[in-house]
């Protein structure tokens, strides 16, 4: 033990410093593996930091999974300076304290301390990754949510358009096929350091991000471990697959069902889906949006009209917490529909200010989005190529140019939208989903009107 722990030191001094961050295990990765396969308990101390308590309660649970609770083996998260039995028990380790600050797993027998900082710790993530457990009180949950979805976004479709009863049933399933035989999920880097941030909110520590404290209220209900992350993501992808056919136009709602096939059919759609990330729930945010507006009423009372818009903007902010460029649909909206100026303005006046709010919150969150990368003329490429049929329909509906020549509507709207979207994806990849989706609510408009209906 001794010999490889020397070694393990003579590594760490060899080490340049952009390798520093990277995770490490002592004596060797083998050696943690044998005390996850172990039938020893477990009990995890904390450091005293709000990190360090939420970082350790990930762990915690974590290893419930697999393992009981119990004082076979000490498992201690954090360093030195915040964790009194780490900093008691670290000369067994042989290691110099600053290693303490290091992302490692060093295995010990009866100890296994989880180091690192605040910048970095999350990545002893790693380490927990391969474990897929979910207990059975979980996967209770995600069924019983899968189907309460569907049962409420369901309801409402029975006698609207001509199949769209039957094309949801057929829609629902399909996700939940796909759920089912997928690999587990996994956290994207930028995410994985958003769930340690919501662990700290958890904690009782302060917000990096609105996607943290989230997740900070969500880790208050259920447990911070990958598998319900990963049961909560797929929750999202079927209201996500859900609500095309509410974006579907109100008299054909089987159209959703287009909508739902055009973009999901799409590979990279569903690879901006497919991995744990915040930009799901942005895309829904949006889809939301585009939802509300495809099923606005004209004739309002002024409080309808107030809770309209009120929702419009609720849920556009939501979407820009994710994405800024969600703040483009208020745009949109006004000159598609300048029938209504009170409303429209309102809707405009209540975004912009809430995104100005959000800005003064978190500026370093929500300027990183204004960083645009080099332009690359290929993702131009990739969403002609991904929605060619999409398109190719819309030229057919199109080919008189009667559609194009509306100034007000939702085709304007959803155009405006689409082009905007697409010119803005060579410097901005992320909006690929985005421009997905309106093209694909923009087509539906386009068979709806070839149908008569």
């Amino acid at each position: 033990m001794r010999k490889a722990l020397a070694v393990a030191i003579l590594f760490l001094m060899l080490l340049p410093v952009v390798s520093a961050a990277q995770l490490a295990y002592y004596p060797n990765q083998g050696a943690f593996q044998s005390f996850l396969k172990s039938n020893s308990s477990y009990r995890v101390i904390a450091g005293n930091t709000s990190w360090a308590k939420g970082w350790g309660h990930y762990v915690d649970e974590k290893l419930s999974t697999i393992k009981k609770r119990g004082n076979d083996t000490l498992v201690l998260v954090g360093n030195v300076e915040n964790n009194k039995v780490m900093r008691e028990l670290w000369w067994r380790t042989g290691l110099s304290k600053r290693y303490s600050f290091r992302p490692s797993v060093i295995v010990l027998s009866n100890v296994v301390f989880i180091t690192g900082n605040e910048s970095n710790i999350y990545l002893t993530e790693r380490a927990f990754s391969n474990l897929w457990n979910p207990p059975k009180s979980s996967r209770m949950a995600y069924l019983l949510a899968f189907l309460l979805v569907s049962v409420l976004l369901g309801l409402p479709l029975r006698g609207r358009g001509h199949h769209a009863g039957s094309f949801y049933i057929l829609t629902v399933s399909l996700i939940f096929v796909w759920s089912i035989n997928s690999p587990p999920l996994s956290m994207t880097n930028f995410f994985l350091k958003t769930f340690f941030d919501g662990l700290t909110v958890w904690a009782g520590g302060g917000a990096s991000s609105p996607l943290a404290a989230m997740l900070g209220i969500f880790f208050r209900f259920a447990s911070p471990i990958e598998e319900n992350i990963a049961f909560a993501h797929w929750i999202l992808i079927l209201i996500l697959a859900s609500l095309s056919f509410y974006i579907a136009p109100k008299g054909c709602r089987d159209l959703g069902f287009l909508i739902f096939g055009i973009t999901f059919v799409s590979p990279a759609f569903r690879n901006s889906i497919v991995q744990i990330s915040g930009n799901t729930i942005g895309i829904l945010s949006f889809a939301i949006v585009l939802a509300l507006v495809s099923n606005l009423h004209v004739s309002l009372t002024t409080r309808e009209t107030l809770l309209q818009v009120l929702l419009l903007s609720a849920f556009t902010l939501l979407a820009t917490i994710i994405n800024p460029y969600v703040l483009l649909i208020p745009i949109a909206f006004l000159l598609a529909f300048p029938g209504r100026p009170t409303r429209n303005l309102g809707y405009l006046l209540i975004s912009l200010a809430g995104a100005w709010i959000l800005y003064e919150v978190f500026p370093p969150y929500l300027g990183s989005f204004f960083h645009f990368s080099n332009p690359t003329p290929g993702r131009w490429a990739v969403f002609l190529f991904q929605g060619l049929p999409a398109i190719l329909v819309l030229l057919y509906g199109l080919r008189d140019g009667s559609r194009l020549k509306r100034k007000r509507g939702h085709t304007p709207f959803l155009l405006t939208l689409t082009v905007l979207y697409a010119l803005m994806l060579p410097f901005a990849p992320f909006l690929f989903p985005y421009a997905m989706i309106s093209l694909s609510a923009l087509t539906t408009r386009v068979v709806n009107s070839l149908t008569g209906t």
